[in-house]
């Protein structure tokens, strides 16, 4: 590989390297799985992609592949940011803010830029924001963010990630730039007439959905939020005939495309929120109160806290006051109101906490005035809760993004308390009561073989039963490697080949990381945690 990192080294404006820490550095994520790549190629522009995607598809053409890899800032938890070829990173030298127009209530980023500084440089345009990526504080690059189609606090408010991306440019897996919009009847027609790989993509997505028109209908009723394979294909075509493949690359976790500048709409901020807490000593209490909260239909987010996240988090010295250790044995409900008179904000956490207060079945009730950046103040409780306590532990994010109907949420805790018996495994539960948002946050001893074979045992327990409840394990997030292993057991065969024909019409070669969402085989996964286990 070293002679191909001197070739693209001639080529290319940024820097290629074949040795040293950055390829170690490009070997994990925010999954427990590892596999060193061969290349890291450090980009300094949309050329660079270019010529490194169309080299390896002419390689492709000849009968040797190397893969695509792209990652951002490598949070991703489902192993979808690592890969064995060519790790492409644009975060070093693409991570521009290009253009903000206030008047349209539009950014142009590069792909590079991290998140949480794009949502910085917009909050000082008259107040602007982005949808949040992540309910812990941990933010990627805006390219990562969209490719697992990423979601986070006040999503109710804000909407995902997905949700606020207008137009994409996009290198394909044969070099050529798409640049992806809301086409009409006609615009589409013109682009099927095109005599190149552009063209080829229309036709083929166009006959595609055509052919599967009951399947894609079947997709479209099921899960509200879902980023387990292509399933946005059901958002690409419209009534009129109108076709935008943009949908088909959020959360597609750079298998169908490689993503190098993103227009994004803005919205204003509300800054001035009021918080209520309500602490119970009993799980069943709580998620009763936070689905009262949820009926109020005027609070900006209502989550959910197992009180083992709770003292999990003070056993690390995250204590706070509104989460007494009483509620360590139940949990915590947290209701945010945003309206933007302070009176109305007050009526509704008044009328609230008199409604929680009724059964007399609270430990505690708490309110605040607060600003949005003092959510910090909450999503810290959550963050330090993911983090292990002791050396060889791991808080695998496999078992995180899950979406479910909220109807169903009695149901499907009622049954994972049954698999936490029947592997004497805890797994204390996050719920964004706002969505339906979950994340279950089990504990794993990472150097016992026992415990990574329970991994992948339960991960496929948890994968049938959120299937058995109506949700999907990837609300957000993608699926990636990790969670892509479950599909055999949980995924319809009519919808793997749908999916399986939407990836080779982008990638028909496999160059763009092989083995994310398909693919991937469960000795494949097993080999990379045990390589994550003994680096």
């Amino acid at each position: 590989m070293s002679k191909i990192a001197t070739y693209l080294n001639e080529h290319l404006m940024g820097e290629v390297v074949s040795q040293g820490k950055d390829l170690t550095e490009a070997s994990t994520d925010g999954s427990q799985l590892l596999q060193k790549p061969e290349i890291v190629a450090h980009v300094a522009n949309t050329s660079d992609i270019r010529k490194v995607a169309r080299f390896c598809w002419q390689l492709a053409e000849k009968g040797h592949v190397i893969s695509i890899t792209a990652r951002g800032h490598g949070t991703d938890m489902t192993g979808a940011a690592i890969g064995s070829g060519i790790v492409i990173s644009p975060t070093r030298h693409m991570s521009r803010v290009i253009a903000i127009d206030t008047k349209k209530r539009m950014i142009l980023l590069q792909a590079g830029a991290p998140y949480a500084g794009a949502q910085m440089t917009l909050s000082t345009h008259r107040g602007l924001t982005l949808p949040r990526d992540s309910f812990d504080g941990e933010s990627g690059s805006v390219g990562g963010a969209i490719a697992s189609g990423a979601a986070g606090q006040l999503n109710h408010r804000y909407g995902t990630v997905g949700s606020a991306v207008r137009q994409l440019e996009i290198v394909l897996s044969n070099g050529e730039v798409l640049q992806t919009e809301r086409l009409s009847k006609g615009a589409v027609n013109r682009k099927k007439g095109q005599h190149n790989f552009e063209g080829e993509i229309y036709r083929k997505v166009d006959n595609l959905i055509s052919d599967n028109q009951e399947l894609i209908q079947s997709l479209a009723d099921g899960p509200e939020y879902d980023t387990m394979g292509y399933r946005n294909i059901v958002h690409v075509k419209q009534k009129d005939g109108s076709i935008d493949l943009t949908p088909l690359f959020v959360g597609s976790q750079g298998t169908l495309g490689i993503i190098t500048e993103v227009v994004m709409d803005g919205q204003f901020a509300r800054q001035d929120m009021h918080v209520l807490y309500a602490a119970y000593d009993n799980l069943s209490d709580a998620q009763a109160a936070a689905d009262k909260a949820v009926l109020t239909k005027k609070a900006a987010s209502v989550q959910l806290f197992d009180g083992r996240l709770l003292k999990r988090a003070a056993d690390q010295g995250k204590k706070r006051d509104f989460a007494p250790k009483e509620c360590y044995k139940g949990g915590l409900v947290v209701v945010v109101f945003d309206q933007y008179s302070e009176r109305a904000r007050r009526a509704l956490v008044k009328k609230l906490q008199k409604e929680l207060a009724r059964p007399n079945n609270t430990v505690h009730l708490s309110s605040q005035s607060i600003q949005s950046a003092d959510l910090t103040d909450i999503t810290t409780i959550l963050a330090v809760a993911s983090q292990p306590g002791k050396p060889n532990e791991a808080v695998p994010g496999a078992f995180r993004g899950l979406w479910l109907p909220t109807v169903q949420l009695d149901s499907f805790l009622g049954a994972l308390r049954k698999i936490e018996k029947e592997h004497s495994l805890p797994m204390p539960v996050f719920v964004d009561s706002s969505s339906g948002f979950i994340d279950l946050l089990p504990i794993f001893d990472m150097k016992k073989v026992s415990d990574r074979q329970k991994l992948v045992k339960v991960l496929n327990a948890v994968a049938k039963l959120v299937t058995d409840h109506k949700g999907t394990l990837a609300g957000h997030g993608g699926d990636g490697r990790l969670k892509s292993i479950t599909c055999p057991a949980i995924m319809p065969n009519e919808v793997t080949e749908l999916y399986t024909q939407i990836k080779a019409i982008f990638d028909p070669y496999g160059i763009l990381n092989p083995g994310v969402k398909q693919g991937a085989s469960p000795k494949e996964v097993a080999a990379q945690i045990n390589a994550w286990c003994h680096p």
